[in-house]
């Protein structure tokens, strides 16, 4: 070929690499703009701190105590109970299963019966590659419809109910009953929770004061019986519980989390959260928890986290479904994949939540929760 030829065809090809890396860009900005939107939503107006009433404030320097801390935190305005599950059937099937029970707080008055301030919000949701099973119950504290009781321990809202003999939660039994599902799990863990920042005061912001109280219990052993549309099947597999507790969630101009735990090995796995800004970049945090109970806590110069473009589900959201988390030191790098798109739940609190896998130095699978979108 002569040297005129070549230098032309050298010429078209970077031409079409620069087009592409372009095109690219240009898709990403769009995907990424209309994903992080402006303003207030769904949960900025729930779990954001009240103007009109006094709770307590979330401080450093107050380590958790236990079986104490498993209880309710009445002082404080939010709360909630967490328990993910990646399980398998006995066809070895996989599918995910959440419990969440939010309490939120509208009054700081401490007023009985039906003045009771705590509004109690629980949810279930099943999901296998073919769909999503959603329930979810709403009841006023005060009038014993819901509550937590802990001699011994007990979370219930109308006929779901996860409860022990002990003043802590496992071994436990989780119920829960639906129009069209339902499900029985038995529930252990025999480790200690781990709690999360330092002792227990885990940082949401750089600048600002918003932080919560949480620990974590990351290694549960969950077997037991659920119902999918009246047919039957046995499941076996792997958990977290996570108990979070503050004034306040969110900062007034935070926009919602993006939530990560990945089953690493059988003797470890890890937390990566990152807290959305208006004008700021992310705060972003993690941990690497272990069996033994010992665990690494991790921050913004430890934790990439990357999203690739964003995909419009049925009800018109943009969200990014498909992640990147690099941690160099750990020799981590995972792309994240979801099991179903339609994990948005439209409840009382809205958001998305699902079971992933991941590609990249580990195989795995894990849970997600993305809020604020």
């Amino acid at each position: 070929m002569k040297q005129k030829d070549v230098k032309k065809v050298s010429l078209t090809i970077s031409l079409l690499i620069c087009v592409c890396i372009l095109a690219f860009s240009l898709a990403y900005y769009i995907n990424w703009k209309d994903v992080d939107t402006e303003g207030d939503n769904e949960i900025n107006s729930l779990l954001s701190p009240s103007n009109h009433a006094f709770f307590d404030p979330v401080l450093p320097g107050s380590p958790l105590f236990f079986p104490k801390d498993f209880g309710e935190h009445t002082s404080f305005q939010h709360e909630k109970w967490v328990m993910t599950v990646n399980a398998v059937d006995q066809e070895g099937n996989s599918l995910g299963i959440q419990w969440t029970m939010f309490r939120v707080s509208n009054d700081d008055r401490e007023t009985k019966g039906w003045l009771d301030p705590r509004l109690y919000v629980a949810k279930v949701i099943i999901t296998t590659k073919n769909g999503k099973w959603v329930d979810e119950r709403l009841a006023r504290g005060g009038i014993g419809q819901a509550g937590l009781s802990q001699s011994p321990y007990r979370i219930w809202i109308d006929n779901w109910h996860w409860r022990s003999l002990g003043q802590g939660p496992f071994p436990g039994l989780l119920s829960a009953e639906s129009g069209d599902f339902s499900l029985k799990l038995s529930v252990n863990a025999n480790d200690k929770p781990i709690p999360l920042g330092n002792d227990g005061y885990s940082k949401k912001h750089d600048l600002i004061p918003v932080a919560s109280h949480e620990y974590i219990f990351p290694f549960v052993n969950v077997r037991g019986n659920i119902t999918l549309d009246n047919k039957a099947y046995t499941i076996s597999g792997k958990a977290i519980l996570e108990h979070e507790w503050a004034s306040g969630f969110l900062d007034e101009d935070q926009q919602g989390w993006d939530w990560f735990i990945i089953n690493l090995t059988q003797e470890s796995k890890l937390l990566v959260a990152q807290y959305r800004h208006k004008e700021q970049a992310p705060y972003l945090y993690g941990a690497l928890l272990y069996k033994n109970g010992d665990y690494v806590l991790l921050s913004g110069n430890d934790v990439t986290l990357q999203t690739l473009p964003a995909r419009k589900l049925k009800n018109g959201r943009k969200l990014p479904l498909q992640w990147v988390i690099n941690i160099p030191e750990y020799g981590l790098n995972l792309t994240t994949q979801v099991m179903r798109n339609e994990q948005w739940l439209d409840t009382l609190i809205p958001y998305w939540q699902g079971p992933i896998t991941t590609t990249g130095s580990h195989q795995v699978t894990g849970f997600m929760q993305l809020t604020g979108y």
